[in-house]
């Protein structure tokens, strides 16, 4: 057991749910704000429908400026494939997450999909990051998973 707690900054979550859009420059300086501080951990952007979350549809923007060190961690969330291809699109994600839930009501209302359907897609996302970045056993530091 290890004697470490992993502490994991997560502005996009405050992000995605305010109704008025946040400018993509204001994110890149809030996000390297959290980096200079100190922050390795960082849940930074979702790569889901715009029409969904419009808050997250300058997720690519945003991290193309934000250029973050081997040492810091960005996490994407993604719902389907489309976002991960967008996310390991990206120079600066590390970790992709997946909202799976045992719920069926929350997975219809923050996915629209059935239980079988999300886990038909982590697996298609989970195929894909082996295919783009290899097995995660042979993936580099950058590439680890959490």
């Amino acid at each position: 057991m290890s004697d470490s707690i992993k502490i994991i900054e997560c502005p996009r979550d405050a992000w995605q749910g305010l109704k008025g859009q946040i400018p993509a420059y204001l994110k890149i300086d809030y996000l390297k704000a959290l980096i200079s501080a100190g922050f390795k951990n960082i849940d930074a952007v979702s790569f889901v429908s715009p029409k969904a979350v419009p808050q997250m549809a300058d997720s690519e923007e945003v991290l193309k400026e934000l250029d973050p060190s081997d040492e810091v961690e960005i996490i994407a969330i993604v719902v389907n494939e489309k976002g991960a291809q967008r996310a390991v699109n990206t120079s600066s994600v590390r970790t992709l997450g997946f909202p799976y839930s045992v719920s069926p009501t929350f997975l219809r209302n923050n996915q629209h999909q059935t239980l079988d359907e999300a886990i038909d897609e982590l697996e298609k996302v989970k195929l894909l990051e082996v295919v783009q970045r290899g097995p995660p056993w042979l993936l580099p530091k950058r590439h680890s998973r959490s």
